[in-house]
């Protein structure tokens, strides 16, 4: 055992005294100037005292090898001015919700005009009688004999007359007896509570309720308010 241990010392110091031989020859006198090969105090990788001590590392190695002692792995020297790597950070996902982009609405269709109603032309062969209105109002706007239209419609004075009743019109016979206009016109009238335009036509006798419409630009259903005032043509 001890002349194992002492041959492993003997070739150790053999191994180290050769690697020394091999970096400083005796022919070369140190320099009294700094080497170019270091900076300060920090040795830089290949220079002299680099290589010793790496030798020297190398040779201490060995003998442990030798005797059996595990050996560890180094942690390699950082070299001055290296910085260490800079692990990439990967960028935050972008997070920002994109609202949906909403179509202007619609403009509304341009409102089609009403258009006014037109007066009764001449004398109608028919007429649909209105809430307000009655057979001799009838008679006298179009100008017929009420005895004439009652008969043709086969009705008395005593007979019972409602809104909605259709009239035939007489084309021909008497015209109505005496003056058909109740009330002076053209003129204005102040609507009163429960007119219409065919209430009113009926006060003054002789006038069209849709000419009355038409010079008021009304159109159906043609309502009005109290103390409106109309113009009657």
């Amino acid at each position: 055992m001890e002349k194992k241990r002492l041959l492993i010392v003997i070739m150790a110091g053999m191994l180290v005294l050769a690697l020394a031989a091999c970096v400083r020859p005796a022919s070369t006198p140190p320099s009294s100037e700094a080497s170019p090969t270091t900076a300060g105090d920090f040795p830089v990788p290949g220079a002299t005292d680099d290589v010793m001590s790496q030798l020297e590392q190398a040779a201490t190695q060995t003998l442990m090898a030798m005797q059996g002692t595990p050996i560890s792995s180094p942690t390699p020297p950082l070299v001055q001015g290296t910085a260490a790597p800079v692990q990439p950070t990967s960028a935050p996902a972008d997070t920002t919700v994109v609202q949906p982009t909403q179509a202007a609405p619609a403009a509304p269709p341009p409102a089609t005009p009403v258009p006014l109603p037109q007066p009764t032309p001449g004398k109608p062969s028919s007429w649909t009688l209105q809430k307000g209105e009655f057979p001799f109002c009838i008679a006298r706007r179009f100008d017929v004999s009420p005895e004439e239209l009652l008969r043709l419609n086969g009705l008395s004075s005593n007979s019972y007359f409602y809104a909605g009743m259709v009239f035939k019109i007489p084309q021909t016979g008497s015209g109505f007896p005496g003056g058909r206009a109740l009330k002076s016109h053209p003129t204005n009238y102040s609507v009163g509570s429960g007119d219409t335009i065919f209430t009113i036509a009926c006060q003054y006798g002789d006038v069209d309720p849709y000419a009355i419409a038409a010079a008021n630009g009304l159109s159906s259903p043609y309502n009005l308010k109290s103390g409106q005032s109309l113009y009657i043509p």
